[in-house]
């Protein structure tokens, strides 16, 4: 209906009467809009929050309770989500992602009216408890997750440093940082094989120190691994990328070398004596020592042999060779 006195729609409310029935008439009443949004006013007072709207059919807005201008209006979707619902029910909500909008048909006028809640009014509620129990859940489930990823990395990571840890002490003396006597074997047969199939020669160097009891004895355990850690440092500085040097006794070492002809390795074998001779090995209290070693060699060119345990055979009686002729020498020939 339309007011005479201002030309603006008035919301009007019409009920038809009957009896027994039979229809006997219309009554119906208009309400200015002011009074209507009067209405809505006072029934926000008392501290409450959020908004009452009042519309027509056609989701054209009517009144609100809010002071002035200021209207929290609603978005394209918003109304098509409304309309929809409109059709089905007589009253519902709408949960968006900051408020709540409640509505409800009112009888007997051609309308709805809606109360927008604010996300404050929102989290004071019962659902506004809970989604922030959920949110809460879901923020403590995804620490954990994140935190369990957190320790299960540390631990692999932990688990694969043990590992390498525990395969290097598999491979290596931990004392002279060498390989050990079942390392060095297992890759100089690996080594040997390949020399063979690519005719390329091998030799082996087979060392012993001398009087190393003694040392032990005299001095004790400690300035003997000082010898032995001396004597690993400097054959380690001699050797060239690709040959193998291992630890393969209390005081004896092994030298694996692919390309490498027997007067090769003879000359190799003698500059490494001569290296250990000539270092001196700091004990306690001013007190330093020199050692001597003695060298047996061998090598694949002289029977065609490229089994490593038999070069390293003939490398071992060779060293013991040069230990009857007087020690502290290189042998690289058998006796006659």
């Amino acid at each position: 209906m339309v007011d005479t006195a201002t030309t603006k729609a008035v919301p009007a409310a019409a009920a038809h009467a009957t009896r027994q029935g039979y229809w006997r008439g219309v009554l119906a009443m208009d309400f200015s809009v002011s009074e209507i949004k009067a209405f809505l006013v006072s029934a926000m007072q008392g501290g409450q929050e959020g908004e009452y709207q009042l519309y027509d059919s056609h989701l054209n807005l009517l009144a609100s309770s809010t002071p002035g201008n200021v209207l929290t209006l609603l978005s394209p979707r918003e109304q098509e989500l409304l309309s929809r619902a409109f059709v089905h029910d007589n009253q519902g909500g709408l949960r968006l992602l900051t408020r709540y909008i409640s509505w409800a048909k009112l009888r007997n006028f051609d309308g709805v009216l809606l109360r927008i809640h604010t996300l404050r009014e929102g989290v004071r509620g019962n659902f506004g408890t809970i989604t922030i129990a959920l949110t809460l859940m879901w923020v403590l489930f995804t620490l954990m997750l994140l935190l369990s990823w957190l320790v299960i990395r540390s631990m692999v990571r932990n688990m694969s440093v043990l590992q390498t840890s525990l395969e290097w002490q598999a491979w290596h003396d931990a004392l002279t940082r060498l390989l050990n006597r079942g390392a060095l074997f297992e890759q100089a047969m690996a080594v040997a094989s390949d020399c063979q199939r690519s005719g390329r020669p091998l030799a082996v160097i087979q060392l012993d120190l001398e009087h190393f009891k003694h040392i032990n004895d005299r001095y004790g355990h400690q300035a003997g691994d000082r010898v032995l850690s001396m004597v690993a440092s400097t054959l380690s500085s001699a050797v060239r990328q690709g040959d193998l040097l291992g630890r393969v006794g209390g005081e004896e070492f092994c030298i694996v070398m692919p390309n490498t002809t027997l007067q090769e390795a003879a000359a190799v074998a003698e500059r490494l004596r001569q290296r250990i001779q000539g270092r001196e090995v700091f004990l306690h209290n001013n007190v330093t020592l020199r050692v001597s070693a003695s060298l047996g060699v061998s090598a694949s060119e002289e029977r065609g042999e490229y089994q490593f345990e038999a070069l390293q055979s003939v490398a071992d009686g060779r060293l013991y060779l040069a230990k009857q002729n007087g020690r502290n020498q290189v042998c690289f020939r058998s006796a006659a």
